[in-house]
């Protein structure tokens, strides 16, 4: 199962609250040729969704999903801030 720890949840936050993104989008994983990244998007009913206190911060197509299945996204403290880790 996906797993998004509490540090990666308040970092999705972050990057919300900075782009000034409505309270109705979250951040998307998408597959790319160079593996994943997120985008905003909104979520959808068939989405799994993740919160912190309330708000939707990740939201994941049942394929990714399922492709991600055995990952964990956290963030990790570097010289240059906090940075999001897929592992």
């Amino acid at each position: 199962m996906f797993l998004v720890t509490e540090a990666a949840r308040i970092r999705l936050v972050e990057k919300l609250a900075r782009t000034r993104a409505g309270d109705n989008v979250a951040m998307r994983f998408v597959r790319r040729r160079q593996g994943w990244s997120l985008r905003h998007d909104a979520p959808v009913s068939n989405d799994l969704a993740f919160a912190h206190e309330g708000r939707t911060v990740l939201v994941l197509d049942p394929q990714a999903a399922q492709r991600l299945a055995d990952r964990t996204l956290d963030a990790q403290e570097t010289p240059a801030g906090s940075r999001l880790r897929l592992r």
